[in-house]
């Protein structure tokens, strides 16, 4: 037998108010990668937070940026997300959060030695 299931998809925000992300995207995103995006949101404060543009994703409309940084000091993460500006105010909008793969670790940890 076949069941629908509709998914009421809202915008959530962080906790700090500086991010913003689809309801049914965090559930994804756990499930996918064991990271809720109010966590990943945390890399923001990471005083050594790296971004580069996403010209993959990016599009005429929205431009769209990977991250590269820690949460707490602890857990090295990469983000995806575009900036959007709602009720007047700029927020990163979370896409995708992960854990770096090795060759994303290796680099970061590069970018680190020779910057701090």
């Amino acid at each position: 037998m076949y069941r629908s299931c509709i998914l009421y998809m809202m915008t959530v925000y962080s906790s700090d108010d500086s991010c913003e992300w689809d309801s049914e995207k965090d559930i994804l995103n756990r499930s996918k990668h064991g990271l809720s995006f109010e966590t990943a949101s945390k890399v923001f404060c990471d005083p050594w937070f790296v971004e580069i543009p996403d010209d993959i994703h990016s599009t005429l409309e929205e431009e769209h940026f990977q991250g590269f940084g820690t949460i707490n000091g602890i857990a090295i993460v990469t983000i995806f997300y575009s900036e959007r500006c709602s009720d007047g105010k700029l927020r990163h909008r979370l896409i995708s959060a992960r854990r770096l793969d090795s060759l994303e670790k290796k680099a970061y940890e590069n970018y680190l030695q020779a910057y701090r």
